[in-house]
């Protein structure tokens, strides 16, 4: 159990706090509102103190508290640099700060990380963003991450509606050597899969393996390999900025659509490499005009959820087959993918799942949430002391929770795909797939 300290209590900074606390972990927000201290405190079983962040005298104060983690997660940047800077000086051990600016992670000339005493900078636009570059690049899949340096990927996609395995139990599969099938989203429910349950049209599968295994899924699925050579964007946003940095090298004609005429001229400097144009993106006669029918993707990334699934069903409804929606409310993402949405991404929820990854103790050395925090991917570490060493996995299964399934074992280097007949041995490294209840249960476990 961590105790947390988090200056912020915007969306981001409530969404994290909430989390956090879920799992067990003491946590206080500070704010100079109030009344959205209020709130959150009325939503989430998290202490909140009313105050600045760069209140010294309020840091040394909570001190007390034994923080393990300060997160300075406000809206501006320079508010967070230095808040983060004031709490390691007064002996913070370790401090996040949560940056807008992606030049504050170009460390060419300055580090800002010792100039500032931070320890990590967390840039959720610049996440998000790279989370859109992994769908574009991973044959159409709706989340890759990778694991152990790369030798194991993690990736979700949708069974197409001509999938004929749908009657073929998973036990009986064959599914290719090297992965295994660790979730599946039906109809909105959450499923720990085991050996009696079926892929149906339709379903969101997460498979975890052996990346060469992995990377190849959507054949035997018969999952569609989409190209991406154009792209239209909605909103010259800080996403938007970055998305488009981390593309002009592929080759990809990239088009941004912007209302405001100054921010216009500042993504014409920034973005040299593509098309900016003044214009409303909600124009439904002028995205006709542009003919965005002809692209192959359409990201609407505004800093507005309403707006951002009004255009991406305006461009779906005029034959875009893939689009993309930045949106941050987990109620607009489950009715985004009803509306046929191909792909909803979230800053909050791309923040969270790094930050788990950072703060959480030794034996769990990432954390990735998914739906909305009904599940979590996480890296555990074989404790030579753990009860699990030397027992097989068969002889486990009766033991764990049906919600918890181990999917990788990393022994020695060697990467194995789980089954009845492993053996987990000291210093093994782990990829389990579980219901967030479980995570600090099986941290002691494992």
């Amino acid at each position: 159990m961590l105790n947390l300290v988090i200056a912020g209590a915007g969306r981001m900074g409530e969404h994290i706090a909430a989390i956090l606390s879920s799992q067990g972990h003491n946590v206080v927000l500070i704010d100079q509102d109030a009344k959205r201290l209020q709130e959150v405190s009325a939503s989430s079983d998290v202490g909140v103190r009313h105050g600045f962040a760069t209140d010294w005298k309020l840091l040394d104060e909570l001190l007390d508290l034994s923080p393990d983690v300060f997160l300075a997660l406000t809206s501006n940047d320079e508010v967070n640099l230095t808040a983060c800077n004031m709490a390691k000086h007064l002996g913070y051990p370790k401090t996040i700060a949560r940056v807008r600016d992606n030049r504050y992670l170009n460390t060419t000339r300055l580090d800002f990380a010792k100039l500032f005493a931070t320890d990590e900078f967390l840039c959720p636009e610049l996440l998000v963003a790279s989370e859109i570059e992994r769908y574009i690049f991973s044959s159409g899949a709706l989340n890759v991450e990778t694991f152990f340096h790369g030798s194991v990927q993690l990736r979700t996609f949708e069974i197409p509606s001509r999938w004929r395995g749908g009657q073929t139990p998973l036990k009986s599969l064959q599914l290719p050597k090297g992965a295994i099938i660790g979730l599946v989203v039906r109809n909105g429910e959450v499923i720990f899969p085991h050996g009696e349950d079926k892929i149906l049209p339709g379903d969101e599968v997460t498979c975890i393996g052996e990346t060469a295994t992995v990377d190849q899924l959507h054949v035997f699925f018969g999952a569609p390999k989409k190209k991406i050579r154009s792209l239209v964007m909605v909103g010259g946003s800080n996403t938007a900025i970055n998305l488009a940095r981390l593309l002009h090298k592929q080759g990809i004609a990239i088009r941004i659509i912007e209302k405001d005429l100054d921010k216009c001229y500042q993504l014409a400097d920034l973005l040299p490499h593509c098309t900016i144009i003044h214009h409303d993106g909600t124009d439904i006669d002028f995205l006709l005009s542009e003919k965005i029918n002809m692209t192959d993707l359409f990201v609407a990334c505004t800093g507005s959820d309403e707006i951002n699934m009004v255009t991406c069903l305006q461009a779906k409804n005029r034959g875009v087959e893939q689009t993309i929606a930045l949106l941050s409310r987990a109620t607009d993402q489950a009715l985004a993918k009803d509306l046929g949405i191909t792909l909803t991404v979230s800053p909050r929820l791309a923040a969270a799942n790094r930050l788990l990854s950072w703060i959480l103790s030794s034996r769990v050395t990432s954390c990735i949430s998914l739906y909305d925090n009904r599940a979590e991917v996480v890296e555990l570490h074989i404790s030579p002391t753990s009860k699990v060493v030397g027992i097989p996995l068969s002889a486990l299964g009766p033991l764990l929770p049906r919600d918890f399934l181990i999917a990788v074992i990393q022994n020695r280097g060697r990467i194995m795909v789980a089954n009845g007949d492993k053996i987990l041995s000291p210093s093994d490294r782990v990829i389990a797939v579980t219901d967030p209840r479980h995570v600090e249960t099986f941290e002691a476990i494992f």
